[in-house]
């Protein structure tokens, strides 16, 4: 009886760590193995919409370092980034550094692959960036989400910006709704529909007053959100995505030579395709594949083009 005593108490007190790790996990993700950085995001909380209806505010912020649209000290409300999806046998998630117009070994493996003709939608397109966007929100549907305050929203572009983006446009006087400005801006309210990878939606996208203006607290709680995120080095993301140490980047080893003929030709047909105007309001060879409208869009090869080749 004692020994089952004792692998009781062991029991029991094993059960009550894991039962801590669990609520001190409560609001943890699978994103912060490799897309933040575990250090600094200890003690942030985030929210992710469950499914029905939502209002939240986006509150702004002063942008950082590791912004590659915004310069550092600027007011901003979004980190608008580009991460390559389940890298290696680990699916990481990688920040990519070609926006940070640095080398990417997983940006040169899909252009050897393109150069050797592979398929693009099963070699080469899972090893394109996807688009993510990060906010500082405050969940505005009453109970304990709300009394949490400022909490960290990362999100597919696809499913928020790109509907923000649209709305914001003033249809009467041409110009824009600053939806994230303290004093004046919207609250914003959507639904989630639907459950799993596939089935997700994020609908009704649509700009609400505000009871009150944002608060000095509420703002003062905004965190600098690219200081949140990891940006590893080329040789890191390099034994990730290759299981192996070792390579050098295409980039590096060509930067000194002259353009070939070929390379010449390429340059010259994306700085063509480029004077294109998106027919959904994004930037072509960016943002394939990120709007509705893309399948059927009659400048999609050109678009693919300038995606595969820059």
């Amino acid at each position: 009886m004692a020994r089952r005593s004792r692998m009781r108490d062991k029991m029991r007190k094993k059960l009550a760590d894991k039962t801590k790790e669990s609520h001190a996990r409560r609001d943890s993700s699978n994103n912060f193995k490799t897309f933040f950085n575990k250090e600094k995001v200890e003690g942030l909380s985030f929210w992710w919409p469950g499914k029905g209806e939502h209002i939240i505010d986006i509150i702004p912020y002063i942008a950082g370092k590791n912004d590659p649209r915004n310069a550092e000290g600027d007011p901003s409300y979004v980190l608008d980034i580009e991460v390559h999806m389940n890298v290696g046998p680990m699916n990481d998630k990688i920040v990519c550094l070609g926006q940070y117009n640095k080398p990417c070994p997983i940006c040169e493996e899909a252009a050897r692959l393109n150069r050797e003709g592979a398929d693009w939608k099963t070699e080469i397109k899972p090893l394109k960036p996807s688009r993510r966007v990060i906010y500082n929100v405050i969940v505005r549907d009453g109970g304990e989400q709300e009394k949490k305050g400022v909490q960290i929203l990362e999100i597919a572009h696809f499913f928020m910006e790109r509907h923000l983006s649209k709305i914001a446009k003033d249809p009467r006087g041409g110009g824009f709704i600053v939806f994230s400005d303290p004093d004046e801006g919207k609250s914003i309210s959507f639904e989630r529909t639907g459950v799993g990878a596939e089935n997700t939606a994020y609908d009704g996208h649509r700009f609400v007053d505000r009871i009150d203006p944002i608060t000095d607290d509420e703002l003062a709680q905004a965190v600098c959100l690219d200081d949140l995120i990891e940006v590893k080095t080329y040789d890191e993301i390099y034994e990730i995505f290759h299981g192996k140490s070792g390579g050098s980047s295409e980039q590096g080893q060509d930067e000194d030579k002259p353009d070939s003929d070929d390379s010449k030709k390429i340059k010259k047909k994306i700085k063509k395709y480029k004077k294109i105007k998106c027919p959904a309001g994004g930037k072509i060879g960016r943002d394939i594949d990120e709007y509705d409208k893309c399948d059927k869009c009659k400048h999609y090869e050109k678009c693919e083009y300038i995606a595969d080749n820059s």
